[in-house]
């Protein structure tokens, strides 16, 4: 009896052991997966994928008749800007013809419709630039005063330094570095830099253009590294994520130094 009732002790107190570890795994140690986002990885907005592209020269021309041409140009135009494309130029002076010139890096893409007609070209930037002065549907870049629209890289790069302003106002100071940690197989736009603060504080940004994104890219990272820690915040249209790699007590004097106005 004595064993019997001994052994009914031990089960108890595994089945306790069992329902603690389960416990403390779901709240320290599992990651709750977070579903990859519509538009992550791409360079092309998908709602243009359908369309007919013939090539001429360096650039490619899908020029179609459809019912919806304002619709796919306002979607193109959405999916254009969460892609990081920045406007270069464009017209919107009449609601049933309209053109806009946008670009990223070496990409770029002349978009317009009038009525039921839908042109784009996209390829190399002076190449489309080029393109347009043979094929254009009501206006061109050439007769247009660009737009100063702020890149991917600008944005991030004002994020940067409002950050590294807010640590120096703080006496840490603020150096080159290379990031060892994780790496999201897809942003916008990333720099990386080192806070000197006790041992030193590894800083990653990453600029993405929706919360969606970055909570993905969050979670890659931690999927590898579960010691990182983040911040995140409006970045003009676009929102940033920081990665800090380090120990707690210096990422914590990170943190509190960053702390009153959010990153913006």
């Amino acid at each position: 009896m004595e064993m019997s009732r001994l052994s009914k002790i031990a089960g108890i107190i595994l089945a306790v052991l069992v329902v603690l570890s389960a416990v403390w795994y779901l709240k320290y140690y599992r990651i709750e997966p977070v579903p990859k986002p519509p538009l992550w990885g791409l360079s092309d907005p998908p709602v243009l994928e359908n369309l007919t592209w013939v090539a001429e020269g360096n650039v490619e021309i899908a020029n179609t008749t459809m019912s919806l041409a304002s619709r796919v140009y306002g979607d193109s135009l959405k999916q254009l800007k969460l892609l990081g494309y920045s406007i270069n130029s464009g017209n919107w002076s009449s609601t049933t013809c309209q053109w806009s010139l946008w670009t990223r890096g070496e990409r770029a893409y002349y978009l317009a419709y009038n009525g039921t007609r839908f042109l784009s070209i996209r390829g190399g930037p002076n190449d489309v630039i080029n393109a347009t002065e043979r094929q254009w549907l009501c206006g061109r870049p050439l007769d247009s005063s660009p737009i100063n629209a702020p890149t991917p890289e600008t944005i991030l790069l004002r994020q940067a330094m409002y950050v590294a302003n807010r640590l120096m106002e703080n006496n840490i100071s603020v150096g080159a570095g290379t990031w060892a940690g994780p790496m999201p197989d897809w942003y916008l736009s990333k720099i990386n830099f080192r806070v000197n603060v006790g041992d030193g504080v590894d800083v990653l940004m990453l600029l993405y253009s929706s919360e969606d994104q970055v909570k993905y890219a969050e979670y890659i990272m931690k999927k590898e590294d579960r010691g990182l820690h983040f911040l995140s915040g409006d970045a003009e249209d676009y929102r940033v994520l920081i990665a800090l790699k380090g120990r707690k007590a210096d990422v914590k004097a990170v943190e509190t130094a960053l702390q009153g106005p959010p990153v913006r």
